[in-house]
């Protein structure tokens, strides 16, 4: 029994050694195949990607590659720096690559944008000059404050959730009870972050800015009149 198992041990490390040089052996070829041709670096998916995904959602969905020069596309790019700020117009499927003519700016193209990985969707209506006029448009960045009124009299601020991704955008019915018609903002959260806000509409008011990537978000706390008069 003992020399049965020595025998399957050595039959295991010889099979693992052939795999290494079938592996080896491919990778040379391939790199043979390419010699003497022109090749240039290029970005393809890794898996499919939907429509309006943003930009700074790809890093883990895409790899650099090498190819011919003959069969890049027009417009493929080998970083992500190259589609700052945009969204994927068309679905990509694995192995696609990357090229300008494949994003857009979000607000020109039609539907809404895509989930994160991980996120889901919440709807937050939100009246006139509650949010900027009232215009916000897909692939924008959010920021919701909440104010609230304690038992004891006492009137918060805070600036609880930011640089939420803008989803979709609609208008509201009007409300009733007085409650003027306003815009639906379907953003992309978190648990944690969906916990605040619905929270917020339940028991408090809401106020959203615009924002971007570069917006100071740290600076702030929670107020009350103290922090705002003198």
């Amino acid at each position: 029994m003992k020399k049965q198992g020595i025998a399957l041990l050595v039959a295991g490390v010889l099979a693992l050694l052939a795999i290494g040089a079938v592996v080896v052996y491919a990778r040379g070829a391939e790199d043979r195949a390419m010699e003497g041709t022109e090749t240039v670096e290029v970005l393809e998916a890794t898996e499919d990607i939907a429509v309006k995904t943003p930009v700074g959602d790809l890093a883990d969905k895409v790899e650099l590659v090498k190819v011919p020069k003959s069969v890049a596309l027009d417009g493929a790019v080998s970083t992500l720096d190259d589609l700052g700020g945009q969204v994927t117009s068309v679905a990509l499927v694995a192995g696609d690559q990357l090229s300008t003519s494949k994003f857009a700016r979000p607000d020109a193209v039609k539907g809404a944008a895509a989930v994160p990985d991980g996120m889901q969707e919440l709807t937050i209506s939100i009246a006139g000059e509650r949010f900027v006029g009232g215009a916000p448009k897909v692939g924008d960045k959010v920021g919701v404050f909440s104010s609230f009124s304690l038992t004891d009299g006492t009137k918060i601020t805070g600036n609880p959730v930011n640089r939420l991704l803008v989803l979709k955008v609609g208008l509201s019915s009007e409300a009733g009870d007085g409650e003027a018609a306003g815009t639906l903002v379907t953003v992309a959260v978190t648990t944690k972050q969906a916990e605040k806000i619905i929270h917020t509409k339940e028991f408090g008011t809401i106020w959203m800015t615009l924002q971007n990537d570069k917006t100071d978000v740290g600076g702030g706390k929670t107020i009350t009149y103290k922090d705002v008069t003198p």
